[in-house]
C-alpha cells in the first residue's frame, strides 16, 4: 500500500499542473461588461420537458431584458411533457412567446427539441438555456456584445446554482463551480472545451454547417460539449468564454441526493464520446486520483497506517485545489461556501467515482424516461 501511494501522489503532480494552469488562467482573464447595446438579432431556444412550475418564471426574466424586444424572439419547444408545460407557455402567447410541441410520432429529447426550435428560428444567431432558469436583465445583450468583440461562432458562459440552504445545495454549488471554473480557464486558454446548455451562444450558420448534432444525435446527453467539439473542429478560434457577471444564468440545483447523483451520471454518460483526447486524458486522471482517495480511506478501516495516507492524500489534493476555488468562488459572490470545501473533500471522492463509473456502464432516468 505504500507503493499505492506513492502512485497516487504521482498522479497529483499532473492534476497540481492542471489546476495551478486554470487559476493563472482566471488571474489574468478580464471581465466583460458590455458597453452598448447591441444591433444583432437573436432566437432564444428553451427545450423543455415537464417544466410547469419553473417555465413561467424563466419566461418572465426572458421578457424582462433590458434589451430591444423587436431584437429577440423566444421558442420553448415542448418535449412532450406530461405535465401543463405547454399550457403555462400558451399562455404568453400574447406576449410573443413561440410554442413548439414535438408531437408523440416525432423524434424526441433536448436535442430533437433544440433543432427543431432552430429551424424555426428567425434569427441567425442561436441562444440556447434551460427551462429553469433566471437570468441577469443584461444578459442577451452581453452575450451579443462579447459574440460580436470576440468575432466568435460559438460562445460559452457561466452557469450557477441558486442560494444554499442544505448540504446538498452546497455540496452541488461547490462541485458545479469547480466545474464552471475549470470551464472557463480551459475554454479561454483553448485547451479544453467544455460548456453548459443553460448558457450558450452559437450562430445559426455554424450550427447548419456542422450538421446539427448530426452524428451525436444518438447520445442521450450531450446537446452542449460533443456540439461545441463539432464547431470547434469546423471553425479553430471559433470559440470563446464570456467571463462577466451580467452573463451568468442562475439555474435549479438537484432537489434529493438520488436526483443529484442522477443528473451527474447523466453528464458523466457523453465522456466515452469525446473526440478530444486531453479532455478524456483529463478525466481520467480525476477518476483515478479520486479512487485512490476512496480507496485509502476506507482500506482505512481496517488499517490505520493506511487511513493516515488517505487523509495526508486528500490534505494535498486539497491544498492543491483550494486557491482556485477561492478565486472562482469570489467571481461567483459565494465565497462563504469555502468553509464547506474542507468538509465534503471524501464526499466528493466518492461522489465522482460514483458517477464516473455508472455513467460509463449504466442507463439512467431523465425527466420520466430511461436514456443512456
Amino acid at each position: 500500500m505504500t507503493i499505492f501511494f506513492i502512485i497516487a501522489v504521482a498522479l497529483l503532480l499532473p492534476y497540481r499542473f492542471i489546476i495551478r494552469r486554470a487559476n493563472r488562467q482566471l488571474i489574468f482573464m478580464q471581465r466583460f461588461t458590455a458597453s452598448q447595446v447591441s444591433a444583432d438579432k437573436a432566437s432564444i431556444i428553451i427545450a423543455a420537458r415537464n417544466e410547469e412550475t419553473h417555465i413561467g418564471p424563466c419566461l418572465e426574466s426572458l421578457l424582462a431584458q433590458d434589451f430591444p424586444r423587436e431584437q429577440m424572439e423566444i421558442i420553448v419547444v415542448d418535449d412532450q411533457s406530461v405535465d401543463q408545460t405547454a399550457a403555462v407557455v400558451s399562455s404568453y402567447a400574447d406576449r410573443g412567446i413561440r410554442l413548439i410541441s414535438l408531437g408523440k410520432d416525432e423524434a424526441f429529447g433536448k436535442k430533437a427539441a433544440i433543432a427543431r426550435g432552430i429551424a424555426a428560428a428567425t434569427h441567425g444567431i442561436i441562444i440556447t438555456t434551460d427551462a429553469d432558469c433566471s437570468y441577469s436583465n443584461k444578459w442577451i445583450n452581453t452575450l451579443l456584445c462579447f459574440r460580436e468583440k470576440m468575432d466568435a461562432v460559438f460562445v460559452a458562459a457561466p452557469v450557477q446554482f441558486r442560494k444554499e440552504i442544505n448540504l446538498l445545495d452546497r455540496f452541488q454549488s461547490l462541485d458545479f463551480m469547480a466545474l464552471q471554473g475549470i470551464t472557463a480557464a480551459g475554454v479561454s486558454g483553448k485547451y479544453l472545451n467544455m460548456c453548459n446548455g443553460a448558457n450558450l451562444l452559437y450562430t445559426k450558420e455554424a450550427f447548419l454547417q456542422v450538421r446539427g448534432f448530426e452524428g451525436i444525435d444518438h447520445i442521450a446527453s450531450g446537446d452542449d460539449m460533443l456540439l461545441m467539439e463539432k464547431i470547434d473542429r469546423a471553425f479553430p478560434g471559433g470559440v470563446a468564454y464570456c467571463f462577466s457577471e451580467d452573463a451568468i444564468v442562475v439555474t435549479e440545483p438537484a432537489a434529493s441526493w438520488a436526483a443529484f447523483i442522477q443528473q451527474r451520471i447523466r453528464w458523466s454518460s457523453k465522456a466515452k464520446n469525446y473526440t478530444s483526447f486531453f479532455t478524456k486524458a483529463v478525466l481520467l486522471l480525476v477518476y483515478l486520483l479520486n479512487a485512490a482517495v476512496v480507496s485509502l480511506l476506507l482500506a482505512g478501516i481496517f488499517d490505520f497506517q493506511l487511513l493516515k495516507y488517505g487523509l495526508l492524500l486528500t490534505l494535498m489534493k486539497t491544498i492543491v485545489e483550494l486557491p482556485f476555488m477561492i478565486r472562482i468562488a469570489r467571481f461567483f459572490n459565494k465565497s462563504a461556501l469555502i468553509a464547506w470545501f474542507i468538509p465534503i473533500q471524501p464526499l466528493h471522492a466518492l461522489y465522482t467515482i460514483v458517477a464516473g463509473t455508472f455513467g460509463l456502464f449504466s442507463k439512467y432516468r431523465w425527466k420520466g424516461r430511461e436514456v443512456g
